[in-house]
């Protein structure tokens, strides 16, 4: 299967899962660089660790939902360089603080734009994209519709469209 497309919200529990497992392989074989971009983002539950079922990714997570900061930590340290293209709007601001005070160095780059407003996921083997935010309301409340391509034309056609248009965030 090259694609996925899934509607939220009668399709949320699809969208929760679909989402927690593109995060856990990354945790497994982090991407060299990770784009997440989207309008609006807030430190949303990803991982379900209720029942240690991400232990062996992370032994020392606790029995609890993990939310995004914690995963994009984990994967900074793991190598991933992040770059995190958002909206300037007050809705951002705390999940651009506590980006900021994981104080993750070089690996998080974090861009503000006023008129950002894509939304998706680049990974090395997966581009995500379509109307959902990451935020509680655009994974489980609105009317939304998602699309997963994992093919390598799609996945390297929307890599070099990022970065030739982000290319001063990548470069420092």
């Amino acid at each position: 299967m090259t694609s996925r497309d899934l509607t939220g919200p009668g399709q949320t529990r699809a969208i929760r899962d679909l989402l927690q497992s593109l995060f856990a392989v990354e945790l497994i074989k982090p991407s060299k660089r990770l784009w997440i971009g989207f309008g609006w983002i807030t430190d949303i539950e990803i991982l379900d660790n209720e029942a240690r079922q991400f232990a062996a990714l992370c032994p020392d997570w606790p029995v609890s939902m993990i939310r995004l900061s914690t995963i994009l930590a984990t994967l900074a340290e793991r190598g991933c360089e992040i770059v995190i293209l958002i909206r300037d709007h007050p809705h951002n601001v705390s999940f651009i603080e506590k980006m900021q005070k994981l104080d993750l160095g070089n690996s998080v780059r974090i861009k503000v734009a006023p008129d950002f407003h894509e939304k998706g996921l680049l990974s090395t083997d997966y581009v995500l994209s379509g109307s959902m935010n990451l935020t509680w309301n655009g994974i489980t409340v609105n009317d939304e519709h998602i699309l997963l391509r994992t093919d390598p034309a799609s996945v390297a056609e929307r890599r070099l469209q990022l970065e030739e248009k982000w290319s001063d965030v990548v470069a420092g």
